[in-house]
């Protein structure tokens, strides 16, 4: 089990929301952050007091799954950016919506969702992005996540300069 990549299920992320359920510290803490970017094991060892009892207690209540198994997995591997120069309808109707500002090109809410999860934490250091994973943990729209995706552009742009900001504009097909 610890070797394995899991995903929050529905009901995991509306239990970010809910707060319903009596679990531990170290056990939210980890429904928070997991994803399948990693394996399980090695998401015990970045959680602070996380155990395989709290993995365990997760995957009891439904929370996560392993990748491929129930609820909706996210994708293991970031997105792939939808190519700027490349006109709309050479582009898969559900890889792409429109953004608020018009004309610039944004991932599907899937996509959206996991790129902004996976990558705040390494483009904006621990803190932050933990702080902005919870962000995009709480929107409820595609809107929503476009306007995390602009916000994380300019964060980017004030932490690590233009160069930075351009390539995550580029992974986020926005032009």
């Amino acid at each position: 089990m610890l070797e394995l990549l899991h995903s929050k299920t529905d009901a995991g992320r509306a239990e970010i929301r809910a707060r319903a359920l009596p679990l531990s510290r170290a056990a939210r803490n980890l429904l928070l952050v997991l994803d399948a970017t990693k394996p399980a094991g090695e998401w015990l060892r970045l959680v602070a007091g996380a155990t395989q009892a709290d993995l365990e207690a997760l995957r009891q209540h439904g929370l996560i799954a392993p990748q491929g198994a129930g609820g909706s997995p996210q994708p293991v591997a970031a997105p792939a950016p939808v190519p700027v120069a490349a006109p709309v309808a050479s582009a898969p109707a559900a890889s792409v919506a429109q953004s608020p500002a018009g004309g610039s090109l944004l991932l599907d809410r899937a996509a959206l969702y996991t790129y902004l999860s996976g990558e705040a934490p390494r483009l904006l250091g621990t803190f932050k992005g933990y702080a902005f994973a919870l962000e995009v943990e709480k929107a409820d729209s595609l809107s929503a996540l476009q306007a995390l995706a602009l916000q994380l552009v300019e964060r980017v742009q004030k932490a690590k300069g233009e160069d930075a900001a351009s390539a995550v504009r580029q992974a986020l097909g926005l032009r």
